[in-house]
């Protein structure tokens, strides 16, 4: 008789397994894609009620979702408080299948002898083949519990391939951020990671992350697993804008890969639950594919989708930021001649960037030199224009200078161990941080924002955020909830703005990429992809960023000069098809015949925007393009179509560039190029560019 059951459910392209070891009630979760579904190893017979094989840690089973209590005993690992004793306490109870609204959720509740428990929800939406996580933790103990750690998604037993650890043949996947250097993807195998098995059956956790208000300022919330052997990749990507860790941890034999709030050991965080009362983690969504990064992404960013679809911006508009054209000097005058010299461009959204106002950031009081009329009777101006006018703020800081940095207002802004928490920008200026939790912060900025934007008739708001509040702050029983609950207020207060005036567009920035975590991309129209403006990298960091943000919503930095070459505004506008367009730099310097290059890539840009909007990227560089601050060799970005009729392929070439070959998916053809360039097209792409800091953009058609 077998020692566990299974209960299996079909969802897309997905086999969902429930593993239920009969002896112990231990309960956890496999993704398994059909088409490798008959490969799988089931190892669980020989589990034991103590939770192992009595030699050296074989096999341990997973759990829905990893919790540690205070009052229990830590787990055996340094670093992860997964297998603590509120784990070992953790008992299957039962099981539903549930359809509503287009979605299926297996729900799944487990709960300990003490009384505490967690439900845990499965969510599968028509036609998505990724699933939706949430993990609710609820005490019926009779007493207030600390919960120090509890995990949005956790997937375990893997590789279910391997009946051995097979630690050559797995490979871990992360995305290493920085300022300007966003998204660059990183691969290690376990054994680099040192997570191979060892005799004894070590405990070892490789835990990353972003610690404080800057979500993806080291890396980004998503990580993936993979078994190349099989040629089969898991995820798990998290919702969440505060300090959050992911886990790739041993557990014997096997590997579990979580991803939550960053715990009591990572991100100081603990929170009292109090008798009858519950806490839902952040949301996570995860996947299996049989296939590669490209193919995993694709399927988290198709369930972003319905996100943005109900931000409600349509079409692919382009936009013009001012900051690489004045340099902080914004002004009516100004800023109207800019949108006089682009009266044949088609562009929507005018956006003035920072230097707008007197004094420092918090006071918001706009120039009268530089708007003498007021700012009514500039945005009335590009109004009557057929431009959308845009701002620049960075309204949850106070800088030095402001009136609210003073002394006076300290119990408005947030505290840690009871001192005004002050960030520092690049060394260049300090910035305290208004507390959203605080009902008065709340009314201010609600006057010195939302009212402000709604008197002055601005379409289109840019949220800049240069500082990192840090690991926590005071207000709530560790200091990494008081940081959770503030920035929870925060992202409340971007739905309020967009809930007050429906039709903006809320451009979410930090120090470029800093805040691209799904959470805050969920409530933002669009981002700025980096803050590589002018720098020769900067194709390579908007590559990066299709397998993490979807490129509708990715704002692609295009700072033309007039003493570039042919090649370099070649370079410079191709990059602005890996996302949205936004124009920037001296225009006004620009003769006819430069202008004239704008005109032809919005036409194109105008033809190919919906492979831009819904489509499938994978990147391809040459073996020497690694280093991005000193490139070398070539790059191609190629996009399929959602109907897969069309492709849209960019590349750039950097110093000494080399022939990049890869294959497609069929036969094709190229229709259209902006620029004239080396390559050929039929069952593969090879270019052979010659040419130094180049780039083109190819639009391509299959061939009946």
């Amino acid at each position: 008789m077998s020692n566990y059951s299974v209960n299996e459910y079909e969802f897309n392209s997905t086999y969902v397994r429930y593993i239920i070891l009969n002896d112990t009630k231990k309960v956890f979760l496999q993704l398994i894609p059909k088409s490798c579904n008959a490969k799988v190893i089931d190892k669980y017979d020989n589990f034991s009620i103590d939770g192992q094989f009595a030699d050296c840690y074989d096999f341990f089973a997973g759990s829905l979702c990893h919790i540690h209590l205070a009052h229990h005993n830590n787990s055996p690992y340094s670093n992860s408080l997964k297998l603590s004793d509120s784990y070992d306490d953790m008992l299957f109870k039962e099981q539903k299948l549930i359809e509503e609204d287009g979605r299926k959720i297996v729900e799944t509740t487990v709960i300990s002898n003490e009384g505490y428990s967690v439900v845990h929800r499965l969510i599968n939406h028509t036609g998505e083949d990724g699933f939706v996580v949430e993990c609710v933790f609820l005490n019926n103990t009779g007493k207030d519990v600390q919960l120090e750690m509890i995990t949005s998604a956790s997937l375990d037993a893997l590789s279910p391939y391997n009946e051995y650890d097979s630690s050559e043949n797995i490979y871990f996947h992360t995305f290493r951020s920085g300022w300007a250097t966003e998204g660059k993807h990183i691969v290690s195998s376990i054994a680099e990671l040192n997570l191979e098995k060892s005799w004894g059956g070590n405990f070892v956790s490789e835990k990353i992350g972003s610690q404080g208000s800057r979500t993806t300022e080291k890396y980004f919330p998503y990580a993936a697993l993979e078994d190349r052997n099989q040629n089969v990749m898991w995820g798990v990507q998290l919702y969440h804008n505060s300090t959050w860790q992911i886990e790739l941890s041993r557990m014997g034999k096997d590997l579990s890969l979580s991803c939550g709030i960053a715990d009591s050991n990572y991100g100081s965080w603990f929170k009292t639950i109090k008798n009858g009362d519950s806490f839902s983690a952040p949301k996570a969504h995860i996947a299996v594919v049989k296939g590669g990064i490209a193919d995993l992404s694709d399927v988290f960013l198709k369930m972003r989708e319905r996100e943005r679809v109900a931000y409600g911006e349509e079409g692919m508009d382009i936009v013009f930021n001012e900051w690489c054209t004045t340099w902080g000097k914004p002004s009516h005058e100004g800023n109207l001649k800019i949108v006089e010299k682009l009266k044949n461009s088609k562009m929507k959204y005018y956006v003035m960037d920072d230097g707008w106002f007197d004094g420092t950031i918090g006071d918001w009081v706009p120039k009268d030199s530089a708007f003498p009329n007021g700012i009514k009777a500039y945005t009335k101006d590009l109004r009557d224009r057929g431009i959308i006018p845009g701002i620049w703020m960075e309204f949850e800081c106070t800088g030095v200078g402001s009136k609210y940095f003073d002394t006076q207002y300290d119990d408005m802004h947030l505290k840690k161990n009871g001192k005004v928490v002050v960030g520092v920008v690049n060394k260049s200026r300090k910035e305290s941080f208004w507390d959203f939790t605080n009902s008065e912060t709340y009314k201010l900025l609600k006057r010195q924002v939302i009212d402000f934007l709604k008197e002055n008739d601005f379409g289109y708001l840019k949220v800049d955020y240069n500082a990192n509040i840090g690991n926590g702050c005071d207000g709530a029983e560790s200091q990494g909830e008081g940081l959770r609950l503030h920035l929870e207020k925060v992202r409340e207060f971007f739905k309020d703005i967009k809930k007050e005036i429906p039709d903006i567009i809320i451009e979410n920035c930090s120090s470029g990429g800093m805040r691209l975590d799904p959470s805050m991309l969920e409530v933002s129209g669009m981002c700025s992809f980096s803050d590589a403006h002018e720098c020769i990298e900067f194709p390579m960091v908007a590559a990066n960023l299709h397998y993490l943000v979807p490129p509708c919503q990715l704002q692609v930095w295009n700072v033309l000069k007039p003493e570039f070459n042919a090649e370099r505004f070649a370079f410079t506008i191709s990059a602005g098809f890996l996302g949205r367009i936004c124009w920037s730099g001296d225009v006004m310097g620009m003769n006819n015949k430069q202008m004239q290059y704008i005109y032809d890539a919005e036409d194109l840009y105008e033809k190919v925007s919906d492979i831009i909007r819904n489509g499938k990227s994978i990147i391809y560089r040459t073996s020497d393009l690694t280093n991005f601050r000193h490139p070398r060799g070539t790059q191609a970005v190629i996009r399929y179509s959602d109907k897969d009729d069309r492709a849209l392929l960019v590349y750039h070439t950097f110093e000494n560039p080399d022939v990049l070959t890869f294959e497609l998916n069929g036969e094709w053809e190229i229709v259209n190029e902006l620029y004239h360039g080396n390559v050929e097209v039929d069952s593969k792409v090879t270019i052979s560019e010659t040419k130094s800091i180049f780039g083109n953009v190819v639009l391509l058609k299959r061939r009946k």
